[in-house]
């Protein structure tokens, strides 16, 4: 992947104690607020020579602003039909249940595939327009392309910039069902960094190069005779925490090819957006999914077991 380094210092007046992403937009017009948002959230921002990884911090003079461009991968924004459930339609936003098996957004490694951004642009048409070329229209957060469930679509810039800010402020309360290997303990926290594996550079691990803080808090909802049901409440948002997280206190979740168990009684990761909660404008927004069919008949097995 081409990367080249460009640098800006804050000198104009009207950017004094403006939004980093505001101002990138100012200097690099040519890129959408999405893309550069996503540079500074995976950690190519320096300001003053330290990593920023929040759109929402307030430039001061004389910040010299240090960013690493990876290369503006051309992605088929073209409009398809594509099977998710929309739970909710408010003016600002969507709520929507992913179904597993269905990746949110093209990256480099797959370019070809039919993504829920091309049933987006499909199902709401206006996001063409309200979003030109941005290959990450209104996303705000990201499930794993096997974990189903409840996700937030922005459907206008100004509300993806707020509700973005809200996942990073941690404003949010996102909540999973998982079903862990194991007799796990009836309630938790796990605090490891997560970072890229050392070796492996498809994972992720608690071991990992660069590890950001994270935290999950857990609580188990039922035993099997050798697993578990539980509720994890992400605090943080880092890639595979659950599954990560999970795998490092020796309850890695079933069906789990990477992190955990392969199972026969189901063919991905057992990982369900299950409760999400949030003010918007001064409204709390409470939404619950329940589990899809392979997860409910996993847990009719286990029961019998």
């Amino acid at each position: 992947m081409t990367r080249k380094t460009e640098q800006y210092t804050c000198v104009e007046p009207e950017f004094f104690k403006s939004r980093l992403d505001k101002f990138l937009c100012h200097k690099r017009p040519d890129y959408s607020r999405a893309y550069l948002q996503m540079l500074i959230d995976e950690r190519n921002v320096k300001i003053n020579g330290k990593v920023i990884d929040k759109s929402s911090y307030l430039l001061k003079e004389n910040d010299v602003i240090d960013v690493t461009f990876t290369e503006k991968a051309e992605y088929d924004l073209t409009p398809h039909q594509v099977d998710f459930e929309v739970v909710d339609l408010q003016d600002d936003f969507v709520i929507i249940s992913k179904p597993a098996g269905l990746t949110v957004h093209q990256s480099d490694n797959n370019k070809d595939e039919i993504t829920l951004v091309n049933g987006l642009l499909y199902q709401f048409k206006e996001m063409s327009k309200v979003f030109p070329g941005d290959f990450r229209p209104g996303i705000v957060h990201r499930l794993d392309k096997d974990t189903s469930g409840l996700m937030i679509v922005a459907r206008n810039f100004k509300a993806q910039a707020s509700l973005c800010d809200m996942f990073k402020n941690r404003l949010t309360k996102k909540t999973y069902l998982a079903v862990v290997q194991g007799k796990a303990p009836k309630e938790g926290s796990i605090n490891y960094d997560i970072g890229r594996h050392p070796t492996e550079r498809h994972k992720m691990s608690h071991l990992g190069i660069d590890g950001r803080d994270a935290l999950t808090m857990y609580k188990t909802l039922r035993q099997y005779k050798d697993s578990s049901l539980v509720a994890a409440r992400i605090i943080t948002g880092r890639t595979h925490q659950i599954r990560v997280h999970f795998a490092a206190i020796g309850h890695g979740l079933i069906g789990d090819k990477v992190y955990g168990y392969n199972s026969q009684l189901i063919q991905r990761q057992a990982l369900h957006s299950w409760n999400l909660e949030f003010d918007y404008k001064g409204k709390i927004y409470k939404y619950r999914k329940p589990v899809p069919a392979d997860i409910h008949k996993l847990l009719n097995a286990l029961k019998i077991k």
